[in-house]
């Protein structure tokens, strides 16, 4: 097995080797064109044709221009290009996601790295070089009220265990000095636990440009005792080398291409956004943490990288769906010991949030209402809408899964509404201009239990027997007629209820003797009562 990426340059070679890399060469404003130009891949083209770019000439609405370039849509802008950062095939991500959650591998730290090879320290730094130096791209132009970094990883530790959180967040630059952040579940934790033990403020750094492995844990909700750099390293299959920050007491990846370090306030909070989210809304501006800036790292001609989010399906939305699914797949069947676990699909049109739907093999000893009981209890697994479907219903196929929730299920004996975490990014759940305070989880979020799976024995799918569609498939494609994209099912098939009786009339219509059907049936005539 070869080894992995070195750093993200590496990775970006291989992208472009493998024809999922687009350089653009002209003058492209980050403000204006960056995003939209990448955006409509994701509302115009099949998932098999996104690709990462890499502006090489960018400038800003001022008419600044930069000499870092600029990559967007390079760890997940289709499964395809994640399964090249996980180094297998797309059908083996979830095997090799599920080894590093078990098997996590721990960090190791180095005494130098290229993300220090020049530092922004002292006088220069907010004149010289701040984040205005940096190619930060709007993301929603038109809507959003400043640039946001978005695959900004922040790192942050736990006062009491020392854990370190390696955490997705988006990043408003406010002044050359100081960037907001929408804080997430990890570093929101270590905040509070900072501010109880009465430090006025906590070291956090952010990092920029790494290696997939550090993307794919970051933006995963890896459970709070288990660090992300552990779960990068299984998936690398060797240790991720951090270095030791100049200005705040963390470690980050050595081979990163930026790091900002600063102190978060833990007695103030400042408003934040409003900013185009993963669920297909602007998120409304509201009361969250910020970092003041105390230095900046980079190698020597450093990437700048950004995620594309908003509207799913997006980057965001693989990049969250693929973890989840494996880390809600792992809780059911090694956490929580049910068995019958066969899948579990994270909706991309749901911003790979709203709806989870568990597929389970009733004959290995799946049950629905089990896995209903766990998922009401996995706090941070939890969608608003969780479905359990038989082995036969494709998780990843709405229609399919439509059809299992029209007749597999009886309403008042199949569902169950519960209380869930607040997703405060939700719209359904506060009324827009309603200040929300991000630090807090909320409350008022509710989540929907369907078991889907059929209670009984059904009749088999109305569809032709697999012989005949097949056959009828072998000369459509003698015809030459239009390829086909076939959907599941696309042949009937049993499902538990059928007679000797139903057999064998089957049988004689396929021998063109059904009026024995029929003579059999006169006899069954009676009045009408």
């Amino acid at each position: 097995m070869a080894s992995y990426y070195k750093d993200f340059r590496e990775y970006l070679a291989v992208l472009e080797e493998k024809g999922k890399l687009r350089r653009i060469k002209r003058a492209i404003n980050k403000d204006t064109e960056m995003h939209p130009l990448v955006r409509l891949q994701f509302r115009g083209g099949t998932e098999s044709e996104r690709t990462a770019f890499l502006f090489e000439n960018v400038v800003d609405v001022k008419g600044v221009k930069y000499d870092m370039p600029v990559a967007v849509g390079c760890m997940a802008a289709s499964k395809d290009i994640y399964a090249l950062g996980m180094q297998c095939a797309p059908e083996e991500i979830g095997a090799k996601w599920g080894r590093a959650l078990v098997k996590p591998i721990p960090p190791t730290v180095v005494s130098r790295g290229l993300v220090q090879e020049v530092v922004h320290a002292g006088t220069d730094l907010g004149t010289k070089f701040g984040l205005h130096s940096l190619p930060i791209p709007i993301s929603t132009p038109g809507f959003d009220n400043a640039p946001y970094t978005t695959a900004s990883h922040w790192v942050s530790r736990d006062p009491e265990t020392g854990t370190r959180n390696l955490g997705n967040y988006r990043g408003q630059a406010k002044s050359p000095l100081r960037i907001g952040c929408c804080a997430g579940l990890g570093i929101r934790t270590h905040w509070k636990k900072w501010k109880k033990l009465g430090k006025k403020e906590m070291d956090a750094a952010i990092v920029i440009g790494v290696t997939p492995n550090l993307s794919y844990t970051a933006t995963a909700r890896v459970p709070e005792d288990v660090e992300e750099y552990g779960v990068a390293g299984g998936i690398a299959g060797a240790p991720v080398e951090l270095v030791q920050c100049k200005t705040v007491d963390l470690q980050v990846p050595a081979n990163a291409e930026i790091v900002i370090e600063g102190k978060m306030s833990t007695e103030e909070l400042e408003m934040e956004g409003p900013f185009g989210e993963f669920p297909g809304f602007m998120a409304q501006r509201s009361l969250n943490l910020f970092m003041d800036v105390t230095c900046i790292t980079h190698c020597v001609s450093p990437i700048y990288v950004a995620f594309i989010s908003q509207f799913p399906p997006s980057e965001s939305s693989v990049l969250r769906g693929v973890a989840r699914e494996q880390l809600v797949r792992k809780f059911l069947s090694v956490d929580c010991k049910l068995k019958g676990i066969r899948q579990v699909s994270l909706h991309e049109s749901t911003g790979s949030w709203g709806l989870c739907v568990v597929q389970i093999d009733q004959r290995e000893g799946g049950k629905g209402g089990e896995v209903l009981k766990a998922m009401k209890g996995a706090k941070h697994h939890l969608s608003k809408w969780v479905v359990v479907v038989d082995d036969d219903i494709n998780p990843q196929d709405a229609d399919a899964v439509n059809w299992a929730m029209s007749f597999r299920v009886q309403p008042r004996r199949d569902t169950e509404v519960i209380d869930m975490y607040a997703m405060p990014l939700d719209p359904s759940l506060y009324r827009s201009g309603e200040r929300i305070d991000m630090t807090n989880e909320g409350s008022g979020a509710s989540a929907i239990m369907i078991d889907a799976t059929r209670k009984w024995p059904y009749p088999p799918v109305s569809l032709p027997a697999q012989p005949y569609m097949e056959q009828a498939l072998k000369i459509w494609k003698e015809e030459g007629l239009p390829a086909l994209r076939l959907k599941e099912p696309w042949f009937g098939y049993s499902l538990g209820y059928w007679t000797e009786e139903d057999v064998e009339e089957a049988n004689l219509a396929l021998k063109g003797e059904h009026f024995q059907t029929g003579e059999k049936q006169a006899k069954s005539q009676r009045k009408k009562v």
